[in-house]
């Protein structure tokens, strides 16, 4: 499932997470924020930044409804960078529409 990083910490990354179709069992959780310690991290990994998307899986879910994450490894440009690409093209174009929207 695809994740992204909302906050680091000491402990590790906070991860606003999504799960999609094949992923989903009879416990499904539409979204949520989990932790993914420093630990579960390979050390391969590039530095990680606030906003960042990442590949997790649920490791463990508490019945205070926090959530232990793992790493997964995921290729994102071959799989989501058309949709970045023009989710980021869209959005700009909306900007330019609301300032001309602005200036009237």
């Amino acid at each position: 499932m695809i994740g992204q990083i909302k906050n680091i910490t000491k402990f590790g990354l906070f991860v606003s997470f999504f799960i999609t179709g094949k992923e989903t069992d009879e416990s499904f959780i539409p979204k949520g924020v989990g932790l993914l310690r420093w630990s579960e991290l390979p050390k391969r990994v590039p530095k990680l930044e606030v906003g960042d998307l990442i590949g997790v899986s649920i490791l463990k879910r508490y019945e205070d409804e926090k959530v232990d994450l793992s790493y997964v490894e995921k290729d994102f440009k071959s799989t989501y960078g058309t949709f970045l690409e023009v989710s980021a093209r869209k959005i700009e174009e909306l900007k330019i529409m609301n300032k001309s929207d602005l200036s009237l």
